[in-house]
């Protein structure tokens, strides 16, 4: 748990404290998931003869991540604030549900829809609790239902209650964050918008504050549109990834795995940068591939049997793998082991890495290669050993068509080892 920081004074000169617009009368946002569309969305300013950004045309499923990834200037953060009609188009249109943002008032518009930035925005005079109820408030609640709501929210970013009635600046950057996106799911809003959420933190929080939204949208499943400058982070957060250039033109939008694997242009694989294959193997598990068979053998077996296996013209694996009896590897035979009648209970070569299912495929390769193996078990949380994972394997998937199409969703991915223990833990 992040650190409180005590003993500051919250308010500040120049606040009315607790101070709030009136309450409309109460609405009801629709909740769950909604799709977003963008057609020919374009934003001019004054006089320019540049566009900001020029007919925008894209397409966000409902319940997805759309992340609007690009360099400074290129129109992402114009793209994504045309959606809440902060900045207003100047042609074309955006569609939340099938109904055009056009048709509805701004300020109704923009309680209906969530709305995350990088330094947060928290009111400093307002307490936690009163942060979070805040669109609430407007739209009429009552006292109950808003309490009752910000209870939930606590507990569904993870912040102990006795933080509902402490002020922004006595958390952590990390707490304030969790709060900020509480305050953006209070009214349950099908879309959310998320401007470089995590880009003010220090990197260590930020990993952590990624993979926590990661597990928060997998019980929300919300419609996002994520913008960030940083390629790394758009792989690991986004369902579908818009490469944008200048004038919010989309040079490539698809999902991470094809565009690690099938850049559109020299400007995509340029921005993606040159180790896509490696940020491709980061997407999946060490069992999401077809691993290899090798010969097991047991203490005592006759090396006949095992030495027929390995002559059987259909073998995967050169080698035959030690097992216990409960099919736990303990190493590899060699031709010494083999001359003998019986298979012996040590194994004459070390058994070298093991690797687990749930592993990243990434970090996989790591152990190989610093290893300096070409061949690797793969066990199951039980330690029985479930196929063998070999240098070649690896190779043959990132030139298959499968690498470009076959990935888990955002939330779905093995993120790292964090995430996959408290994923574990929950179960």
């Amino acid at each position: 748990m992040d650190k409180i920081k005590k003993g500051m004074n919250p308010t500040r000169p120049g606040y009315k404290v607790g101070s709030v617009p009136a309450p409309e009368a109460s609405e009801q946002p629709q909740g769950g998931a909604s799709s977003v569309s963008f057609q020919g969305a374009t934003k001019r300013y004054g006089n320019s003869t540049e566009p900001a950004v020029d007919h925008l045309d894209l397409e966000v499923e409902a319940g997805e991540i759309c992340v609007l990834v690009g360099p400074s200037g290129c129109g992402k953060t114009t793209s994504m604030r045309m959606v809440n009609r902060m900045i207003e188009l100047t042609e074309g249109d955006i569609l939340i549900g099938g109904e055009s943002v056009r048709r509805k008032d701004g300020p109704r518009l923009r309680r209906e829809i969530g709305y995350v930035i990088q330094q947060v925005g928290l009111f400093p005079h307002r307490t936690i609790a009163q942060n979070i109820a805040t669109v609430p408030q407007l739209l009429g609640w009552d006292r109950g239902r808003i309490r009752e709501r910000t209870s939930e929210l606590l507990d569904l970013v993870g912040l102990e209650p006795e933080l509902a009635d402490r002020y922004p600046v006595q958390l952590s950057g990390g707490q304030q964050q969790r709060v900020g996106v509480a305050r953006a799911l209070a009214v349950d809003p099908p879309v959310m918008l998320m401007d470089e959420p995590f880009g003010a933190i220090d990197p260590i929080a930020r990993e952590r504050l990624q993979n926590e939204f990661l597990r928060l949208q997998a019980n929300i499943q919300k419609t996002i549109l994520f913008v960030t400058h940083d390629i790394d982070e758009a792989i690991k957060m986004g369902d579908r990834i818009a490469i944008m250039k200048q004038h919010g033109r989309v040079e490539q939008y698809a999902t991470p795995a094809e565009i690690l694997m099938a850049p559109a242009n020299e400007f995509v694989e340029d921005f993606v940068g040159a180790d896509r294959a490696l940020k491709r193997l980061s997407l999946m598990r060490v069992g999401d591939v077809n691993l290899w068979k090798a010969p097991l053998a047991r203490p005592g077996q006759p090396t006949a049997e095992v030495r027929a296996e390995l002559d059987h013209p259909d073998v995967e694996v050169p080698y035959a793998l030690l097992v216990d009896q409960r099919h736990r590897p303990l190493g590899w035979l060699t031709q010494r082991d083999l001359a003998a009648d019986t298979v012996p209970a040590t194994a004459d070569a070390p058994l070298g890495p093991m690797l687990e299912t749930g592993d990243v495929m990434r970090d996989a390769l790591a152990d190989l290669l610093q290893g300096e193996s070409m061949y690797a078990p793969v066990v199951d949380h039980s330690g029985a050993v479930t196929g063998i994972l070999s240098v070649e394997i690896i190779s043959d998937f990132l030139a298959s068509p499968e690498a470009k199409t076959d990935e888990h969703s955002a939330v779905d991915r093995p993120l790292d080892a964090d995430r996959e223990s408290q994923i574990r833990a929950d179960e």
